[in-house]
């Protein structure tokens, strides 16, 4: 058991034991996506087809028992947090936190993967992706400060009086918390979560199960990096059309 899951744990235990989904959602895409840079702090807001991701992601949700949903403060996430909550009837309240932040890319905030080899920064690149534990763009942020706070911020969602104790829950972050919480739930060591693909406007689950004895899973990866091209309505697929021909 992970210690991210022991809080989990805790906070779920006890009478009225019952399986929570958490709905993982990236953003939408913004025009710094689509031109490769580097966008951690820096606050870009969510492009045309960005907006029409964030549609799907409604509509993709729309069934689903939704109890709360939680965001970054950044507004390219509270963007595509308020139109999955305003498209559901009666409107879920939206709770903002910066704990679910991007990590902050320091000195490379707005540059490009290629402008960032041309400076003669290949090696702290290559570092960064391959050990991202002691590696961390110049002035910016470790990863392992990421993991730190995204297990902070979701053992406080969990442990939460405010929490309903039955629906499932939402949180709308980023590429880097995204993978390093599911790092964290699943286990796996920071190196790999570059084999987790989390693309922008995408959709995952992670169902948190009662335990009964220490052996039983608990923590079950049920979706990953589901996206609008999977199922985009007729409506909404015309829609993302005209957005993308204005981009």
């Amino acid at each position: 058991m992970t210690e991210i899951t022991t809080h989990i744990t805790t906070a779920q235990n006890g009478e009225g034991q019952h399986t929570r989904r958490l709905w993982l959602v990236r953003h939408g895409l913004t025009e710094w996506n689509t031109q490769q840079r580097y966008c951690g702090h820096c606050d870009i807001p969510l492009s045309a087809q960005g907006r029409a991701q964030a549609l799907w992601l409604a509509e993709r949700l729309q069934k689903e028992m939704i109890s709360a949903i939680y965001t970054s403060d950044l507004v390219r996430a509270r963007e595509t947090a308020e139109i999955i909550a305003h498209q559901r009837t009666p409107a879920v309240q939206i709770r903002v936190s910066a704990a679910w932040r991007e990590i902050d890319f320091g000195e490379w905030e707005g540059l490009t993967y290629a402008q960032i080899a041309e400076a003669g920064q290949f090696k702290d690149q290559l570092g960064f992706f391959t050990d991202p534990e002691h590696h961390s763009p110049p002035n910016g942020e470790l990863v392992a400060h990421i993991q730190q706070r995204v297990k902070d911020a979701l053992s406080t969602i969990m442990q939460s009086d405010d929490l309903p104790t039955a629906g499932d829950v939402v949180i709308v972050s980023h590429g880097g918390p995204l993978r390093v919480l599911l790092c964290s739930l699943l286990g796996m060591p920071l190196q790999r979560q570059w084999q987790l693909r989390l693309d922008p406007g995408s959709l995952s689950a992670i169902d948190l199960l009662p335990i009964h004895e220490p052996t039983v899973p608990h923590v079950v990866l049920a979706l990953l990096n589901d996206q609008y091209a999977q199922g985009f309505s007729q409506v909404l697929r015309r829609t993302y059309l005209d957005c993308k021909s204005q981009v």
